[in-house]
């Protein structure tokens, strides 16, 4: 059985953390060096397992094992940790490696609200007062394998070979939880984890204080103003959005609810203010991919024979970026959304509806997109060059506006992605994640 050496939990100095939070944040660290705390200002190193419980509905949790974490006032191993923790819902939390996702988990649906990675990510909200029942896992919770994996056989020698509990997922939404169970199996010699610094309570009260922890408290605020980014990029949209459904009421145009709320939410993922998703290709900042990719593809690990272990993982989209992200319509992540109309539709009559909804809306070009900027682009520039693609895995013919899946690798070469390098797999176009998908990029990159 694999021990673990290095404790999960640390109460340290700021001298025993100062290089690992340079290494994420300069500027952060150069900060904190001209303030020089003292050795009263402790701070503690917290190793989350992949998969782990951070936070859940704005309490703190704390890993005791590599498979179990409790919520840190029930901490008692150490009441000194418990104690010096628990000033905020959440504390001030630097993360140094890896990345952490926070979402909502509402009857079995996953909604991504963000993905952060190194630097000062956690307890923001918190330390300002305002708190929001989300989680946060260790790595990336809304992760997706593109090939069917609930085979009951390949399953088993899973379950033998690396102790998985779960059974075979029959849904997209289950795929996580097994490969929380792979990951941290003892017959994975290698462990992934996400390092988080949480700063002591007496960090915490020099910030508001201290006349000489200024500059950390500028710091902090800025931080505060970045991560309200959503709210404000959704403001914004908002007063687009009235715009835009007033047109459509005065020409007495009608649309799906659902299809319209769809539309919605890709326009947040087309300015940057939610992840969507893309295809792992063997960066393990959001979980030990590589090695998952590489048990499922292996005949003595589930073995699967014909298709490509692609995994799907959160990615935010610019109009600059090189790389397009996807949207399935068989995972609705809408945070707002009107209750569905009693008339049956299908994923195929809603992507040609969705379609013709968003050629409106781009023809609806008002003087507010070219006052408007999200994040450092005019949104008159984002939505000018937006191409937005839609794909099912049926081997029907859909007509111009529903592409087989069958072509997405030739647009997007991540998706021939094997850690492997096995050349006889094939990418899983009939992945169930594909039956009405809708891929974004931009018009400067897209083929």
């Amino acid at each position: 059985m694999l021990k673990e050496k290095q404790p999960l939990i640390e109460e340290l100095t700021w001298q025993d953390v100062r290089d690992a939070v340079a290494n994420s944040c300069k500027d952060l660290a150069n900060i904190i060096d001209d303030i020089s705390p003292s050795k009263e200002h402790t701070v503690f190193k917290v190793r989350y397992p992949f998969g782990m419980k951070i936070s859940d509905k704005t309490s703190l949790y704390l890993p005791t094992s590599l498979n179990t974490s409790i919520l840190a006032t029930d901490y008692e191993n150490d009441n000194n940790i418990k104690n010096k923790i628990t000033y905020n819902l959440l504390p001030l939390g630097i993360i140094v490696k890896n990345t952490i996702e926070f979402f909502f988990d509402i009857h079995r649906k996953v909604f991504s609200l963000a993905t952060f990675g190194k630097g000062l990510g956690i307890g923001i909200w918190e330390y300002y007062g305002w708190s929001t029942p989300y989680s946060i896992t260790s790595g990336a919770r809304s992760l997706y394998m593109l090939p069917k994996i609930s085979e009951a056989l390949s399953h088993k020698q899973l379950k033998k070979k690396f102790d998985v509990i779960q059974a075979p997922p029959k849904h997209l939404y289950d795929h996580w939880q097994v490969f929380t169970q792979i990951a941290n199996s003892n017959e994975v010699s290698t462990k992934w984890f996400c390092e988080v610094i949480f700063l002591s309570a007496k960090w915490a009260e020099s910030i508001k204080k201290d006349p000489a922890w200024l500059k950390l408290a500028f710091y902090v605020s800025q931080k505060g103003w970045q991560h309200s980014g959503y709210e404000r990029k959704k403001a914004s949209l908002d007063i687009v959005w009235e715009v835009f459904v007033r047109s459509l009421s005065n020409n007495d145009l009608k649309f799906d609810p659902y299809v319209v709320d769809t539309l919605k939410h890709i326009l947040y993922i087309s300015v940057g203010a939610i992840p969507a998703s893309g295809p792992s290709i063997g960066e393990d900042e959001v979980g030990p991919l590589k090695n998952i990719q590489k048990i499922y593809e292996d005949p003595s690990g589930y073995g699967l024979e014909e298709y490509i272990a692609t995994i799907m993982q959160p990615e935010y989209f610019s109009i600059t970026k090189t790389t397009p992200v996807y949207y399935s319509l068989q995972l609705p992540t809408l945070l707002e959304s009107l209750p569905r109309t009693k008339k049956v539709t299908s994923v195929i009559d809603n992507v040609r509806e969705l379609s013709e909804l968003l050629n409106c809306f781009l023809s609806n070009n008002t003087d507010l997109w070219s006052k408007l900027i999200m994040g450092d682009t005019l949104l008159n520039d984002i939505l000018s060059n937006l191409q937005v693609d839609y794909f099912h895995g049926d081997m029907f013919a859909y007509g111009d506006i529903i592409k087989s899946s069958l072509k997405m690798p030739e647009l997007d070469s991540r998706l021939k992605y094997s850690p492997t390098g096995d050349k006889k797999k094939i990418f899983a176009s009939n992945s169930s994640f594909l039956r009405g998908c809708v891929r974004i990029a931009s018009k400067k990159v897209a083929t």
